[in-house]
């Protein structure tokens, strides 16, 4: 877990079955042209991608840095009981293996490294 991380409990999704519903929606294959995934970045992570408000991003099970640059995000891990919410300049690692989906509470920019 990265310190500058921002924990926050929410009980918009209070449940496991939630949580895993959650990631099963981020999990299924998006349309053209929806870009909720960083396909170039799925072996050499990095990158910047704007999402659009309540827009999901499932993003890749490796070791990573996610970063918000701008807006809010709300991130939940499978199998972490917290959640985070992530505000401008704020980072969180990423572990190989973490099923991770980012919420966009408003339009956001973010930024994702190899850790």
């Amino acid at each position: 877990m990265n310190a500058t991380a921002d924990l926050a409990f929410t009980p918009a999704c209070p449940s496991r079955e939630q949580r895993r519903a959650l990631f099963a929606a981020a999990a299924a294959p998006a349309p053209a042209g929806n870009a909720t995934e960083f396909l170039a970045g799925m072996h050499e992570p990095a990158g910047e991608q704007t999402l659009a408000k309540n827009q999901l991003l499932a993003l890749p099970k490796a070791n990573l840095t996610l970063t918000c640059l701008a807006g809010e995000l709300w991130l939940t891990r499978d199998g972490d009981r917290e959640d985070y919410i992530l505000g401008p300049g704020r980072s969180f690692a990423i572990r190989r293996g973490d099923g991770t989906v980012v919420h966009a509470l408003r339009p956001s920019r973010v930024r994702l490294t190899g850790a």
